[in-house]
């Protein structure tokens, strides 16, 4: 890509410690009401599961844990009443808790003799319990039709990719959502464009022009935060890691230029400083004050962009996902995962199966501003936003699109969490100048590979 003028580079940034890594991803998953005002549940009422017809004496309680989706009760309570009525010896105890107490609560009940039965999760985490041997591995537990029923990327980005054995599926993907692009149309239109660039060969010279004629950087990308460079370069196409599952980016051309074209950008000024430093919020900000002109983000975002920002919001247009030309576009997935300690795993399973079924699925889709992770949800949900002129439903469709057309989503790997620190760590060493994008990315290729080989 075309080099900028260099422009004064703040030298005064802490360098980050190897330890400390960088702040983590904020949950985008935020509810505010309806997207929809068409109802679709006929599409999908023959697929409710058939009565139990067997004779149950024993009365069980199955106790299902959710994050913060206590506002969704109207829709939710009535699946569990018609789920008790096709099942009489089982009671649902629904409980509901808040997003950032999910993870700390979960590993305490999975350290005590009161664990619950079915967990509302994200991937990250549930790979961690997963990596523990903690929870059901779904490949095994459901047939073959029910995991048919879910895109094959949602499949894929609920499993836990282990070395010379089969992925691990710690979960039955839920509700998703999928980043696109919003771009104000003011602050483009002053440097002469009418979209947003599309590929990263395009982003120097908008940078630049954007710098010339406003005060708006033209965009933030998420370059060190949650293992995120990693996903980018599968995104372009780059191989990450070989057949045996041993990390080998820092030997593709490709992955050291793009760093370079980055590190580049950044110290000539065209990324925002504090990039280096602050989460995916502060890009949030930004596009809300008008002081960003682009941002990859979720589509339920635009909801709280019109309450928080009306003004950035009559000047926003939507796009495809930042780079469009990738088979793997970036998307969040919430899962539905059972504790091996379940006192009643078969029943858990059943119940985690009947609430990601299409219909309910699609239900749930008609009062959150989420997507379905199934083949036949999804496609209706996208039908409805595609006819639709709404700014909201277009947003939808293009990412339901998105994900119905993906080919292959970032496969989560044991110590997730410790690599995506290694990668976020020696970018940043990059983007400070204190390595070379070539000796970055060997040195996290090799932290990688020394973490992957701990038994």
């Amino acid at each position: 890509m075309p080099s900028l003028e260099k422009s004064a580079f703040p030298s005064t940034l802490p360098s980050p410690t190897r330890e400390e890594g960088i702040k983590k991803l904020k949950s985008l998953f935020i509810f505010p009401g309806l997207l929809l005002v068409l109802s679709l549940s006929g599409l999908f009422g023959c697929q409710s599961p058939e009565p139990n017809k067997e004779t149950h004496s024993q009365k069980i309680t199955l106790e299902f844990w959710t994050l913060q989706l206590d506002t969704f009760e109207s829709v939710l309570k009535p699946m569990f009443a018609d789920y008790e009525k096709l099942h009489p010896n089982i009671k649902i105890h629904w409980v509901d808790i808040p997003f950032s107490e999910g993870p700390k609560r979960t590993l305490t009940a999975m350290m005590s003799e009161q664990t619950p039965d079915v967990v509302n999760l994200n991937p990250d985490f549930s790979a961690i319990l997963a990596n523990r041997k903690a929870l059901i591995d779904m490949n095994q537990a459901v047939s073959s039709n029910v995991r048919d029923a879910y895109l094959p990327t949602a499949w894929q980005a609920a499993s836990l990719a282990l070395p010379k054995q089969q992925p691990l599926a710690f979960g039955l993907p839920w509700y998703l959502t999928s980043a696109v692009t919003l771009y104000n149309k003011s602050i483009l239109k002053q440097a002469g464009y009418q979209t947003p660039p599309k590929t990263w060969d395009e982003v120097a010279s908008f940078a630049r022009n954007l710098h010339q004629h406003s005060r708006a950087y033209g965009m933030m990308p998420t370059m060190s935060e949650n293992g995120h460079f990693l996903k980018e370069l599968q995104s372009l196409g780059i191989q990450t890691f070989d057949s045996s599952g041993k990390a080998v980016f820092s030997k593709q051309k490709a992955a050291v230029d793009h760093l370079q074209d980055c590190v580049t950008l950044y110290r000539n000024g065209a990324f925002p400083a504090e990039m280096l430093t602050e989460s995916h919020q502060s890009a949030v900000a930004r596009y809300q004050a008008g002081t960003l002109a682009m941002i990859n983000i979720g589509s339920n975002f635009l909801k709280i962009l019109k309450e928080n920002s009306p003004a950035a919001y009559a000047e926003t247009g939507v796009a495809s996902q930042f780079p469009d030309n990738t088979s793997s576009p970036d998307f969040s997935l919430m899962l539905l995962t059972v504790p091996i300690k379940s006192a009643h795993p078969k029943e858990a399973v059943e119940f985690a199966s009947y609430l990601t079924n299409d219909a309910n699925q699609l239900k749930f889709a008609q009062v959150a501003p989420v997507l379905p992770s199934t083949k036949e949800a999804l496609k209706a949900i996208q039908i409805v936003s595609e006819e639709s002129k709404d700014l909201m439903a277009q947003g939808r469709a293009l990412s339901a699109a998105q994900v119905l057309h993906a080919n292959a989503s970032y496969a989560l790997l044991p110590d997730q969490n410790t690599i995506n620190q290694s990668i976020d760590y020696y970018v940043q060493m990059a983007l400070m100048g204190k390595q070379s994008p070539q000796s970055a990315l060997a040195h996290a290729e090799q932290d990688i590979n020394a973490i992957l080989q701990q038994p």
